[in-house]
């Protein structure tokens, strides 16, 4: 077994430098096939990076969570979908730690360095069994699940029994989900982000956890680790995951923009179009913001080290600025590549151009979920005026 106690997050980040000339080599085909390649998987099982947030108990490293945010950012200067799965993979890892230990041996014992793909959305329908429970529905957006051995969903419970919880997320291996090839998107199209299927599936108990639990880390299983990783607010930290890409999206964007800027030439007047005051402003506020936009995520990845030294969970005020905090650092970054795209000129047009892939893939990558920001922004003021919040956010 791959052996990454040793490693540290600085010995992370080098390894993940080192494989973005892989990565830039294999990313037209992952765009083509609408699937990360296969080399480009292996290679990251090889580099550990799939253990950056696994559980000690499992032979994972166990690091903090800005550990994760900066390998997940540097691959995304390569390839965006090779960054997307692996920031997917490892929210699912991280969360793997925080179900009964049963399950956590299970996968482990299937393949140390499976990848645990899924959709934590919850759909579909669980019925209440002896044991356990049976569930059918339908799950988009499963980021790498053809290179996954086990699946992670959130279900509804069906009826209104008060003693049941109104949601779980469960755990199915492969052999008991179908994959529906539906794929077709703008952009991040290499993740392979399909969606599964499943039919009167049995889920055994060690298998689940009530929603309410997972994500309000009340995990007791996630608070049995050495490091209180897994007992992290879920919510929050799939906000983070997703930045990072993002943030690495967006900061190789503006490099490529600068560089081809720099040796452009108006074909109507022959000037440089270096030399224009408009597109000088442009780089310039978009460079703020990126720059912003990291200094702010920083702050995050610094709350999330002091909930790990005080061993606690997040606070609602904390949780809440948390997730607001994340979602304006994102805004910054569509911003800004939205103002330098829009002066790109007309070869970003192309399919083969590097501006054209990463505006396509950041788009498409700020509209997930957890990074509303319309919702993240009311929350945020409706705590800082005293009001009490109107949406769940644990």
């Amino acid at each position: 077994m791959l052996d990454v106690l040793g490693l540290t997050g600085a010995d992370y980040e080098q390894r993940a430098t080192e494989m973005l000339p892989l990565l830039r080599r294999h990313a037209p085909d992952s765009e083509t096939n609408r699937s990360v390649d296969p080399s480009v998987i292996a290679a990251m099982k090889q580099a550990g990076f799939f253990r950056i947030l696994q559980p000690k108990r499992l032979g994972g490293a166990e690091l903090p969570m800005r550990d994760m945010h900066r390998v997940v950012r540097t691959l995304a200067t390569g390839s965006s979908a090779a960054s997307w799965v692996l920031m997917v993979t490892l929210a699912h890892t991280w969360m793997l730690g925080m179900f009964p230990e049963q399950a956590q041996d299970e996968i482990a014992a299937d393949d140390p360095d499976t990848l645990v793909s899924g959709s934590l959305a919850v759909t579909g329908r669980a019925v209440r069994a002896e044991g356990g429970w049976r569930i059918s529905g339908k799950w988009p957006f499963a980021s790498g699940c053809d290179h996954a051995r086990w699946n992670m969903m959130g279900v509804k419970v069906a009826g209104e029994d008060p003693s049941l919880p109104p949601a779980i997320h469960v755990l199915a291996p492969v052999s008991d989900y179908a994959i529906n090839d539906n794929w077709f998107t703008m952009g991040l199209k290499g993740t392979g982000s399909k969606q599964l299927v499943v039919e009167d599936l049995f889920v055994p108990d060690h298998r689940t956890m009530p929603t309410p639990v997972l994500y309000g880390s009340l995990s007791p299983w996630g608070q049995r680790h050495p490091t209180w990783l897994h007992a992290m607010p879920v919510r929050g930290g799939l906000a983070y995951h997703v930045s990072a890409c993002v943030l690495g999206l967006a900061e190789q964007f503006l490099a490529d923009f600068v560089e081809t800027t720099r040796v452009r030439e108006d074909k109507y007047t022959g000037s440089r179009k270096a030399d224009s005051p408009g597109l000088q402003f442009r780089v310039a506020e978009s460079e703020l913001e990126v720059r912003s936009a990291r200094l702010l995520l920083d702050q995050v990845g610094d709350a999330f080290d002091r909930l790990d030294a005080e061993r606690r969970i997040a606070s609602e005020a904390e949780m809440i600025d948390m997730r607001y905090t994340i979602s304006f650092a994102v805004k910054q970054c569509r911003t800004a590549v939205e103002r330098l795209f829009a002066a790109a000129g007309a070869n970003a047009a192309y399919e083969t151009s590097p501006l054209q892939l990463f505006f396509r893939d950041l788009t498409v990558a700020v509209h997930h979920g957890t990074l509303d920001y319309d919702v993240n922004a009311e929350q945020f003021g409706r705590i800082r005026l005293g009001l009490p919040a109107t949406r769940p956010i644990m």
